[in-house]
């Protein structure tokens, strides 16, 4: 196994831009009155226009099938707030089994899942996916209905959210879908 410079010595450093190693000082330093000297930049001065490129990573892959959750640990699920900021819970397995089964999160291992929503995002989501169309009487909607009502543990997912107006929202309140749609089968026909 062969080391590189740049491996070991303090005195190289590999551009995150050009991906070549080149003596330190080929690096702006971080800059402040206080600042280290060894801390500098993560692109080379040659660079410098190009700071703007980032070079992407390869992308966290995924998982989706729930027997990889380990029923007998506690998961863990990180994600973002409505504000930006990182978060991490523990939650159960049954609702780490649901998320993932119903499309809100990824598993990156056996206690370890991603939240793909926080509730903002998840609305935009569902508005947009539904066009803006209210899913029970075919008119504009802007507000998100749970078909499981969240008092009956439904989640806010986007398998479990939907579009709708303002009305069938309230007409809808906490009873289940096939209920409510049954009912406003009735209102058409009679």
């Amino acid at each position: 196994m062969g080391v590189s410079i740049g491996d070991t010595c303090m005195l190289y450093k590999k551009c995150k831009i050009c991906k070549e190693t080149k003596y330190l000082k080929e690096f702006q330093s971080t800059g402040g009155r206080r600042s280290n000297p060894s801390k500098r930049k993560s692109f080379c001065r040659d660079c410098k226009d190009r700071r703007h490129e980032r070079l992407l990573s390869p992308r966290q892959d995924y998982k989706f099938d729930t027997s990889l959750l380990d029923p007998l640990k506690e998961i863990v699920i990180r994600g973002r707030s409505i504000s930006g900021y990182r978060y991490e819970n523990i939650i159960s397995y049954d609702r780490a089994k649901k998320l993932v089964e119903e499309g809100a999160a990824g598993i990156v291992h056996s206690t370890l899942i991603h939240n793909f929503f926080n509730w903002k995002s998840l609305r935009k989501f569902v508005l947009e996916r539904d066009s803006y169309t209210c899913h029970y009487c075919g008119f504009y909607g802007d507000t998100i209905d749970h078909k499981v009502p969240k008092s009956k543990e439904g989640a806010s997912t986007p398998s479990n959210c939907v579009c709708a107006c303002i009305e069938c929202n309230r007409n809808k309140d906490d009873i289940w879908y096939e209920e409510f749609i049954n009912k406003v089968e009735l209102i058409e026909q009679g």
